[in-house]
């Protein structure tokens, strides 16, 4: 049950992705002022989405055949098989990384800066995490 929600969740967190960085990169080249009624609030679900999704995704690894893997002392076979070592250490080390840099570009949007500052301190930090899920996405077992 909960792989099915990570994986279906996957669809809501990639369209947030999409949503937030089509609005803040409309509203950064028409020079928009900042508001907290939209933009702002945009910014905080966005990041509430993907929150919903690691912590779904960690449910799902820790209850995982991998895991159960990793505390036989399998981390080395798992090590040297591509499809393994993404799902044990690739993807989830790259999500809890994309998080952190949400959230830093969170709290500098946060912080009293111009209007522009802000749009652009979402468009380069959500931005890159959107960069890094796509990455390392296992489309092989999701598609």
């Amino acid at each position: 049950m909960i792989k099915f929600l990570h994986t279906y969740w996957a669809v809501v967190v990639l369209l947030m992705f999409v949503i937030t960085l089509f609005t803040f990169f409309r509203a950064f080249m028409t020079k928009k002022v900042f508001s907290y009624q939209k933009d702002f609030r945009i910014a905080t679900f966005m990041l509430i989405v993907f929150y919903i999704q690691i912590v779904l995704g960690l449910i799902n690894y820790f209850t995982s055949t991998y895991f159960a893997g990793l505390q036989e002392g399998k981390f080395g076979a798992y090590m040297k098989v591509a499809h393994d070592r993404q799902m044990v250490m690739e993807h989830p080390v790259m999500m809890l990384l994309a998080l952190l840099l949400m959230h830093y570009g969170y709290n500098r949007m946060k912080k009293g800066m111009s209007s522009p500052k802000k749009y652009m301190s979402i468009l380069i930090f959500y931005g890159i995490a959107f960069v890094m899920v796509l990455i390392r996405i296992p489309w092989k077992t999701w598609l």
